[in-house]
């Protein structure tokens, strides 16, 4: 927002860059007229440059003789009439008339037109009162006859109804009478502290209107001082752009002030609901940084002039001024220039470096006395809020929905708990819980930070803690909270949440690493949240080359798994019948297909998303063909048990275990996007024990706990999918080597990201978790496919019996009539 409203205001400052301001030197007079289609009419130099250039010795002269300047143009000076100058004086001239202006006529704040907006808005703000005043009867009404308790109070709700009427009423008196009040303030500032003689100071001589019509601007052609003429026309328009800044600012101010002032009569109206409080806050929070602009700016533009009539605080050495020991940066226009309290002249125009200082000096304090103020009360009003949020919960509590007198029951605080065992309704067999109570001001203001994080229940020191937050619904609620207070559903938890919030961010301020954390990671600004994320993005791991994963995973050793993988491309390269139904069955040429099972297992020390792309270069094919390839390859090392026995003869192995080692190496170099968390190995910050529990954990809570049905989840094969594709992506970003990437699967994880930040936890935790849980979803899939499988299988065999029962029945009724005839001739 800073940006973004001080780009704006730049933008208009260079929209009035038409040109600057200073002080012009005595016209010049013609001293020859050549023809206009040869040369430039000449002007006579300033006498003491004359001078200057006769002390110097080095042949310089002025003339009046195109010709003659020409000759030698590097020695000789000839002065005539410039475009550029002369837009150049009339701005500087202009821009200084502007800004006096603005400091010179005050505003009508209680001018008619505003007060007749100003009417249509009160107007229009009593007729929402009575509206919300009926609805609030209606409400009394019917809880009355239906002896249902609303919430609503008869007498408070008639207060707030009455005050918010005399409130709208004199809104207009309330603002404009404050903006007065500062606007007092600033005339004292500028009239005490002589900032009403700032420009006076600023510019030798006075500026007339006459002064800018008759301007007429001249340069000297000579081809040795033109750096200076740049020069000087460069600072001359920053001078304007400050100047026209300056203005703009104050002007905005007042316009600004004039909106909020038609804005008023809505704000009670505003903090009467709580889905528009947040509105109100705004206008609260605007009104008084603009408020408030004015008279800083004023105290500091008072400070500037004072600080200009006594001298700048800096050394300089005006000593050689008006001398031609101080004569380094020629004159070459008719402009003079320079910085306070300087007495200007032909030779004291910024004509070396201390006068030069002094005004780049001069210019630096006014962007500060402009800029500053703004920034200082935006900064204070975002970060300092111990009074505002005082005030602010005070007025929750009186605006708050349902809020009574006394104490009610259905108001009572519910206590912050921490749940170290239970998840979303899942049954266990032990249970253990730890109740913090932290619910008043003094309370938490006495808790120390690491009880407050535990009644908050987001303390986590191993990644089962982790799992354990995500999988409880009233721990992911106090995450919520503490970010948006206002989403709370009474006004007591929310003004709990508040105050937690204020006191953290206090105890931020004064160095408390634990609170600093939870600020920083939980609701400090999006850029800032960002910038905080370095510790976790440094720690993430690297993918692992596929040796490394293979061997973890089918336990044998690294040179083992390279040995087995070259034995088996060097087995199946050697077999023309091999290539061959490769070729068939992959539309590969049998050449290729051996280039690619070469390249295959020579780049198996690699990390596995580099290595397809490596051999598509490397053969020249397709990546799809390639893929395609190595599923094959897979296959039939697999399905051909002669390939498993000779390799594993040769390698003194089991052929289950060649064929474990191709299998295992197949999809992390076929699809590794989509089996990324093989490419994860488990740290030595996480134990084995640790990372079973979390996937157990996960296992328990997709099978069983509650399902956070959404629009596009509503079962739990869909939970489970979902959840699988979802992490898998995650992964693939933070495991990338783009870092924009990296963030943007910080960004995915959600609300357990603040778990890992405020608890120090690093990168490799936080994608051992995510490995870990997408293996629990991907464990539970296969389940769920089991079941369907068993399921189809048995609704199939049933289905076929059915089909089968009535000849069966048939049968046995013929037999029966067959025994009662024999039974019948019997007798």
């Amino acid at each position: 927002m800073k940006k973004w409203l001080f780009s704006i205001i730049f933008l208009l400052a260079i929209v009035f860059l038409n040109p600057f301001s200073i002080f012009a030197q005595r016209q010049l007079q013609p001293t020859s007229t050549p023809p206009a289609t040869t040369a430039p009419q000449g002007y006579e130099c300033p006498q003491e440059l004359v001078q200057i250039y006769q002390q110097r010795g080095k042949g310089e002269k002025c003339t009046t003789n195109y010709q003659e300047f020409q000759s030698n143009p590097g020695v000789n000076h000839y002065w005539v009439e410039d475009e550029e100058v002369t837009t150049q004086g009339k701005s500087n001239d202009r821009a200084r008339q502007f800004i006096y202006w603005v400091m010179t006529h005050p505003s009508i704040d209680n001018h008619p037109v505003l007060i007749k907006i100003w009417s249509t808005a009160r107007n229009l703000s009593y007729f929402f009162v009575i509206l919300t005043a009926a609805l609030l009867g209606l409400g009394i009404i019917i809880g009355q006859r239906t002896n249902f308790d609303t919430g609503v109070k008869v007498w408070p709700s008639v207060m707030k109804i009455l005050t918010s009427i005399l409130y709208i009423s004199f809104s207009a008196t309330v603002v404009i009478t404050i903006v007065q009040l500062s606007d007092l303030i600033m005339k004292f500032f500028v009239e005490n502290l002589g900032g009403k003689d700032l420009f006076n100071i600023y510019f030798s001589g006075t500026s007339t209107e006459m002064g800018y019509i008759d301007f007429v601007g001249l340069k000297d052609l000579n081809i040795r001082v033109q750096e200076s003429i740049k020069t000087q026309l460069f600072t001359l328009k920053l001078t304007n752009v400050s100047y026209y800044l300056m203005g703009g600012m104050i002007l905005l101010r007042k316009i600004i002030l004039w909106f909020l002032l038609f804005a008023s009569p809505f704000l009670p109206i505003l903090f009467s609901f709580s889905f528009s409080k947040n509105i109100g806050w705004i206008w609260v929070g605007v009104f008084f940084q603009w408020v408030f602009y004015g008279p800083l700016l004023s105290l500091f533009l008072g400070g500037l002039a004072t600080i200009w009539k006594g001298g700048i605080p800096f050394i300089f050495d005006f000593s050689r001024s008006n001398t031609i020991v101080g004569y380094v940066y020629p004159t070459a226009t008719n402009i003079l220039w320079g910085g306070p309290a300087q007495k200007l002249n032909t030779l004291n125009n910024v004509n070396y470096i201390d006068p030069y200082a002094e005004y780049i000096i001069t210019l630096i304090m006014l962007w500060a006395v402009t800029i500053f103020p703004w920034w200082l009360l935006r900064t204070f009003r975002d970060y300092c809020c111990d009074g505002i949020n005082a005030i602010k919960n005070l007025l929750l509590s009186n605006f708050g929905p349902g809020r009574s007198g006394g104490p009610s029951p259905s108001l009572s605080p519910v206590n912050l708990t921490t749940n170290l065992g239970a998840a979303l309704k899942i049954p266990r067999e032990v249970e253990t819980f730890a109740k913090t109570r932290i619910e008043t001001v003094e309370e938490i203001k006495k808790a120390k930070t690491e009880e407050i994080v535990r009644s908050l229940d987001i303390q986590a020191t191993k990644i089962t803690d982790v799992a354990r937050f995500e999988t409880n619904k009233q721990s992911t609620q106090n995450i919520n909270y503490l970010k948006n207070p206002t989403q709370a559903t009474t006004a007591s938890e929310r003004q709990r949440y508040m105050n937690i919030r204020v006191e953290l961010s206090n105890r931020a301020v004064k160095a408390d690493p634990l609170a600093g954390r939870i600020v920083s990671s939980v609701f400090a600004p999006p850029l800032e949240r960002v910038k905080n994320r370095s510790a976790i993005i440094t720690t993430l791991p690297k993918m692992v080359p596929v040796t490394q994963v293979v061997s973890v995973k089918v336990k044998l050793p690294r040179e083992k798994i390279q040995q087995v993988s070259s034995s088996v491309a060097n087995y199946v390269s050697g077999n023309a019948g091999l290539i061959s139904d490769l070729s068939k069955k992959t539309g590969v040429e049998e050449g290729k297909i051996q280039e690619i099972i070469s390249v295959f297992h020579q780049s198996l020390a690699e990390s596995p998303n580099t290595i397809v792309q490596k051999i598509s270069t490397e053969v020249k094919l397709d990546k799809t063909k390639v893929v395609a390839v190595i599923k094959e390859y897979s296959v039939i090392v697999k399905t051909d048990m002669k390939i498993a026995e000779s390799v594993a003869s040769e390698q003194s192995l089991k052929p289950q275990e060649v064929k474990d080692v191709v299998a295992a190496q197949a999809p992390l170099v076929a699809e590794p996007e989509k089996n990324i968390e093989q490419s994860v190995m488990i740290p030595q910050t996480v134990s084995i024990d640790e990372y079973e529990q979390v996937k157990k954990m996960w296992v328990d809570q997709y099978e069983k706990g509650e399902v956070p049905t959404t629009e596009n989840i509503k079962t739990r094969d869909r939970w489970v999918d979902n959840d699988i594709v979802m992490i898998t992506n995650t992964l693939n970003k933070l495991l990338s080597e783009n870092a924009e990437l990296k963030h943007e699967g910080l960004d995915e994880i959600g609300y357990i990201l603040p778990i890992f930040m405020v608890n120090s936890l690093n990168g490799e935790q936080l994608v051992t978790y995510l490995k870990a849980k997408i293996e629990a979803a991907k464990t539970v899939k296969e389940l769920f496919d089991k079941e369907k499988e068993i399921t189809e299988k048995l609704k199939a065999e049933s289905e076929k019996v059915e089909v089968a029962r009535p000849k069966a029945k048939a049968v046995e009724r013929t037999m029966r009539m067959e025994e009662k005839l024999q039974m019948t001739n019997d007798k």
